[in-house]
């Protein structure tokens, strides 16, 4: 059993789970208080490698620094790989699919200043803490989402749209006339891209850079001499177990919550419109969506417990007075530009690990992305950011006051519709794939939507 936990592909609801447990793990640590946020230290290290060119494009807004638990859930990816025995370098990408990787981290990144963070901010922490900004930035980032696959689809590159490759699928259907897949060409070598060269060298200077300065120094934040061995630990183990979690089965916010609008999809028009037959069967069996609930409903449920019990507080994802208009804008972005990038940020990360080509695309493209925010900021903050929308944090502190009742009441309400959420989406996959509930959970993606049309399963 833990030979095949180590050497194949998790379903989503584990990769989920494991997801969920990172995000309590730093729940805890941060002393009941905080969730995972990883966005600004994504720009600290980036401030910190612009030392070594001399700039401070990013660095006159946000203090160099490094952020263990990006470096752990890089590293978790990593291991994952390693346990496989296959990274995902033989992955290959059309040029065309690399530059919409790079716009899409430009997009994305851009949206995370005026949205307050990234969709892992807002929908695995800000939803289970029932962040009312949260679930606007996710409905107003949903029809985007589904607009900025349209528009890969128009541009052909809609077969590139896969949950996770492996190669031994990749290459038994490499010609499967439903099933065809542009990413695997026999005749790849990434040792021979020259853009792969390229992409990794920006990749190590991204991660080198702090890494020495951090380990050897003290002049940037979050460096061991400050904080010590112990907290860099503590700091990258969530980071490790979301890594790993995402890299197991390929969990994505953005795959996530496009999932449930599958069910107006025909296959003849998804397929005539260049979606692969694996992703249509994905979507349509809410596979990522149990994913996406199983690790909210869990870290929810934890936050509920230790509120109720006064051992801790719900997070805010949203700033001091809870929604703003960056929160309309920046969802829009968010979405479109985690679906050029084949992932939301912490899934690039997990990519990143695994070694693909979108997500090293998709590096400099979040450089670039927080230049505008850097250059502009007190203009932008002051049009998007300056005023609060509502007097409410959360969706139970609104209920409490609008319709009456207690926020406790409430907050237990809300859990139940998310579990009510989960239960329905491993029933919505069970009835489409016309399996059991012990296949739903023990089966991995490849093993549900590929090997039984293919006779292989």
């Amino acid at each position: 059993m833990i030979s095949k936990l180590i050497r194949q592909q998790w379903p989503f609801w584990l990769g989920g789970v494991l997801v969920g447990i990172a995000e309590i793990l730093y729940y805890i640590h941060s002393d009941h208080y905080d969730f995972i946020v990883v966005t600004t230290g994504f720009a600290q290290m980036y401030a910190a490698s612009e030392q070594l060119l001399g700039l401070d494009w990013v660095g006159r807004v946000y203090e160099p620094g490094i952020h263990w638990t990006i470096i752990g859930a890089l590293l978790g990816a990593r291991l994952v790989g390693l346990g496989e025995g296959e990274m995902r370098s033989w992955v290959r990408y059309d040029k065309r699919m690399l530059a919409l990787a790079f716009i899409g981290g430009l997009l994305f990144s851009f949206g995370t200043r005026l949205a307050a963070g990234c969709t892992t901010h807002h929908f695995v922490g800000g939803i289970p803490a029932m962040s009312i900004a949260s679930w606007v930035v996710l409905l107003s980032g949903i029809p985007c989402a589904f607009l900025a696959f349209r528009f890969a689809l128009r541009t052909g590159l809609g077969g590139y749209f896969r949950h996770q490759e492996t190669r031994e699928i990749a290459a038994h259907c490499y010609c499967h006339p439903e099933h065809h897949n542009p990413c695997y060409d026999p005749d790849y070598s990434p040792w021979r891209d020259p853009a792969r060269w390229l992409m990794n060298g920006i990749l190590i200077v991204f991660l080198g850079v702090p890494l020495v300065l951090a380990v050897f120094g003290d002049a940037i934040q979050g460096a061991v001499s400050q904080i010590g061995w112990s907290e860099v630990i503590w700091l990258a183990a969530p980071g490790i177990l979301l890594g790993i979690g995402i890299a197991k089965c390929g969990f994505g916010t953005e795959c996530s919550v496009m999932a449930p609008e599958s069910v107006f999809m025909q296959q003849e028009t998804s397929r005539a419109q260049g979606v692969p037959l694996c992703t249509f069967r994905m979507f349509r069996s809410m596979l990522p969506l149990q994913g996406f609930m199983a690790a909210i409903v869990l870290f929810n449920l934890y936050i509920l417990g230790a509120w109720l019990l006064g051992k801790g507080s719900i997070p805010n994802a949203a700033g001091e007075q809870g929604l703003y208009w960056g929160h309309l804008v920046g969802g829009p972005l968010l979405a479109v530009g985690a679906v050029f990038m084949v992932g939301c940020e912490v899934r690039t990360y997990a990519r990143l690990g695994l070694g693909y080509m979108t997500a090293l695309a998709a590096l400099p493209g979040f450089f670039i992305g927080y230049i505008p925010y850097t250059l502009f900021r007190e203009q932008i903050d002051g049009l998007l950011l300056a005023d609060g929308l509502t007097d409410y944090i959360t969706v139970a502190e609104w209920a409490a006051s609008t319709l009456g009742g207690s926020e406790e009441v409430w907050s237990i309400a809300y859990s139940l519709v998310l579990i009510g959420i989960l239960v329905l989406s491993f029933d919505a996959g069970r009835r489409f794939l016309g399996v059991g509930f012990k296949e739903i959970m023990l089966k991995n993606t490849d093993d549900l939507v590929y090997k039984p049309e293919m006779g292989t399963g």
